[in-house]
């Protein structure tokens, strides 16, 4: 086991220097969160809404868009270079190279939405004096989580397929719909201050972040046999 994480943390290392070797990729990803954060609060401007209302589905909206772009790469550059295979062997166990590239997607999300997040609440002017701040964060990194785990294994899947850029978000948004509710609702209920009512949410979230960590355990030898 300790040979298990050393190599998975290895690679997830490489992956992290190369991401901020060439940031093109990264910055392009945390401008378009940033355009994303503009377009709509200036169009909740326009309008007569309560912005603590919306703030949880905004949020969660943009998050998911900047996963969708972020997390397509996880594969890709080992694809693009067929360095796959070599990958593999060095890796030994084929889930060490899922662990390594979920812990890189979680870690470059989390950081897209430490730029992102405060932002969006500036921006929209949400309440802050119920807020339960701790509840928020929760809310935020396990429903990170589950994005991580949910598109780092259908990116394995779909990476070697003809039209993969658009197969993964069409694959992505049914799998994640129980993440999205989830994440959203709990961050509904962080604002207002009532962590009680939507904690079989989060709970919820746990779950699927789990289930979808320990499966790959078992199958993901099988998902990259192609």
């Amino acid at each position: 086991m300790p040979s298990f994480w050393r190599k998975a943390w290895l690679i997830y290392r490489k992956d992290l220097t190369d991401e901020f070797r060439t940031t093109d990729h990264l910055l392009s990803t945390v401008v378009f969160g940033i355009m994303l954060v503009f377009v709509t609060s200036f169009a909740l401007q326009l309008v007569d809404v309560s912005t603590n209302d919306v703030f949880p589905a905004v949020l969660w909206v943009s998050i998911f868009f900047m996963a969708v772009l972020a997390l397509q790469r996880s594969f890709a550059k080992e694809v693009d270079s067929g360095a796959l295979d070599a990958l593999l062997l060095a890796a030994g166990d084929r889930s060490i190279l899922f662990y390594a590239k979920f812990l890189f997607s979680l870690t470059v999300l989390l950081l897209l939405e430490a730029v992102v997040v405060p932002l969006l609440w500036v921006f929209i002017s949400v309440a802050w004096r119920k807020a339960d701040v701790l509840f928020l964060l929760a809310a935020i990194f396990f429903g990170s989580w589950g994005l991580a785990a949910v598109g780092t294994l259908l990116n394995a899947i779909t990476v070697q397929l003809a039209g993969a850029r658009l197969l993964f978000p069409i694959l992505a948004f049914p799998l994640l719909i129980p993440v999205l509710i989830g994440a959203i609702l709990c961050t509904q209920g962080a604002l207002a201050g009532d962590r009680q009512s939507v904690l079989g949410w989060l709970y919820l979230l746990m779950i699927f972040d789990l289930l979808f960590t320990v499966i790959p355990l078992l199958l993901f030898d099988y998902i990259l046999e192609g």
